[in-house]
């Protein structure tokens, strides 16, 4: 069937498939339904990781015509220094009363004084999500509108907790950092309707809270905690408080072992988590309590556990820690050590135990059996070696190459470059991006089939090392640009601000570039050779201090901004 026969109901389910530029871009100009189609629906606006010529042509040619059907939008100066600023001077003030979802990730202190303009606007924000660990988030919380908000994702609770004093209907909250004392004296008074809570790190706060007054969390159905820095008894508690919990995510708690005895969580299951019926959990100790692990692991392994709520278990150990986990492993990192080893794991396909793995960090150890690890979704790739030896088997026996898309050697062996990274090269179809050593550019350079790969491939990459600055010479200069001559994004370390001007003017397809250099006397003279080198172009530049003699260098780049 042709896709134009199709009725407009399914056209709008197939669009949901793809992201807003590649709608507009394939199927604006295809005839005047698809036009009116695509204008007239709800638009998802997600600017992460955009190309400054995508972003400014989408700005200035066909934001004005849908600006009132955005449902949602996600803008991020992450990749991209000022965008969240560039988005707003395209955006009026008057246009956000129909925005229902807005994100924002790494958000600067230059952004505060229009989003304490713009957040009263959002009357029909419903959800809010906040990614800046790099402010004060006081400023935003304090003019959001709660009329409608249902979904928030904030920092910590402390600016919340002053400015919101009366009940909201709140259902999801994720929590960067919080205590527990707030969580129970404080927050579910505010937040009676919580069905959702995901908190990364419960730890004690500095300032005591003390009262005799426990609200029941009676709606929450789902609770994740990433890390929990109070005792198991504190823990139990608080559940006392969550009586309609069904699932229950829960990591990497103190060195308490009634973490895990799993006496201690059959009878806190069966006394106040009754209704529970999902228990993902990765409890770990340190090396001293192997003993304790080995002992408890085995009582897992009961009726309880495995006959009546089907969750089953496995132990993980290396030199430091030991680890109980349930199956799937929870986790999207895991660090594969020399001596990590699976231990009494059960016959279970072993493509799916590491299946949520995303980051994965292979420390190669040639006496090593690799049969119990298999990781079928790993997109960022971290090699280290120690020894310089071959691994390149190893490694595709536990790893998908054509999935990964990040690829870093910055800790990989000097003097071994060349021959197995060429051939995962070769089989990593989807890898886009690479951080190396800047010690080993000159290794690579010595290379001729590597730096053919490389400057086919490679679209993104991180040379930036603290304390080391690239390129002795102009000849270095030139051959790194030569071998990259195809980057959009770069992250590095200079000496000299001439070179800086140098990779501006031959590094024809860099979108971002941020460089790490030391502190320039004169910048308006710099600022002069960089608008020199963009006259015809469009582009945001800051300089921001690190230190007393390092500063920061962004700038983002649309060289075909007509």
């Amino acid at each position: 069937m042709k896709l134009e026969l199709l009725p407009n109901e399914i056209l709008i389910e197939c669009l949901v498939y793809l992201n807003t530029f590649e709608i507009f871009y394939s199927f604006d100009t295809l005839n005047s339904r698809f036009s009116h189609l695509i204008r007239n629906t709800p638009i998802y606006l997600n600017f992460q990781h955009i190309h400054k010529t995508k972003f400014s042509r989408f700005c200035s040619e066909i934001l004005p015509e849908i600006k009132q059907n955005i449902y949602s939008l996600h803008l991020s100066n992450k990749d991209a220094c000022g965008e969240i600023n560039a988005f707003f001077s395209f955006y009026l003030l008057d246009d956000y009363s129909h925005v229902q979802s807005l994100s924002l990730t790494y958000l600067e202190e230059e952004n505060l004084s229009q989003l304490k303009s713009i957040l009263p606007l959002c009357t029909s924000l419903h959800s809010f999500h906040l990614n800046s660990s790099q402010i004060d988030d006081e400023q935003i919380i304090s003019v959001l509108p709660l009329g409608h908000l249902q979904k928030l994702s904030i920092k910590t609770l402390e600016s919340f907790l002053i400015y919101v004093q009366q009940p909201t209907i709140i259902t999801h909250l994720i929590i960067s950092k919080c205590s527990l004392e707030q969580l129970r004296y404080q927050l579910l008074e505010i937040i009676p309707m919580l069905q959702y809570l995901n908190i990364k790190t419960i730890t004690r706060d500095k300032q005591s809270i003390i009262s005799d007054t426990n609200h029941r969390a009676i709606h929450l159905k789902q609770l994740i905690i990433g890390q929990f820095r109070y005792p198991f008894d504190a823990f139990a508690d608080f559940v006392k408080q969550t009586p309609n919990l069904r699932s229950l995510t829960f990591a990497n708690a103190i060195n308490d072992q009634k973490f895990i005895n799993p006496n201690e969580w059959e009878n806190l299951i069966n006394a106040s988590l009754f209704n529970l019926n999902t228990f993902k959990f990765k409890l770990t100790c340190s090396h001293l309590c192997r003993d304790v692990v080995s002992y408890n692991y085995n009582r897992f392994q009961n009726g309880f556990w495995l006959d009546q709520h089907h969750w089953y278990t496995e132990l993980l150990t290396n030199n430091t820690l030991h680890c109980i986990y349930t199956v799937p492993y929870i986790s999207k990192s895991f660090e594969l050590e020399e001596n990590t080893k699976r231990s009494n794991y059960r016959s279970i396909n072993i493509s799916n135990i590491f299946k949520q793995v995303e980051n994965l960090t292979f420390i190669y150890n040639e006496t090593k059996d690799y049969s119990s690890f298999y990781f079928p979704n790993v997109i960022s790739l971290k090699i280290q070696q120690k020894k310089e030896t071959k691994y390149l088997q190893s490694l595709k026996s536990i790893v998908n190459l054509s999935n990964i898309k990040h690829l870093d050697i910055s800790l990989y062996q000097k003097g071994s470059l060349s021959e197995e990274l060429i051939e995962i090269l070769r089989e990593s179809s989807q890898l886009s991006s690479i951080t190396i050593d800047p010690i080993n550019l000159k290794l690579l350079f010595n290379d001729k089939e590597l730096c053919l790969y490389m400057n086919k491939i490679i679209k993104k990459l991180n040379i930036h090392k603290h304390g080391y600055y690239l390129f002795e010479d102009s000849n270095q200069v030139a051959t790194f640009c030569a071998v990259f001559s195809n980057i959009q994004q770069l992250r590095c370390s200079i000496k000299a601000p001439n070179s800086i001007i140098f990779l501006l003017q031959r590094l024809s397809k860099l979108s971002t570039i941020h460089v790490y250099l030391r502190r320039i006397s004169d910048r308006n003279l710099f600022y002069g050779l960089v608008e020199e080198v963009f006259r015809d172009c469009n582009y945001r530049i800051r300089i921001k201090d690190v230190r007393s003699n390092l500063m920061k260098l962004s700038i983002w780049i649309d060289r075909y901004y007509d």
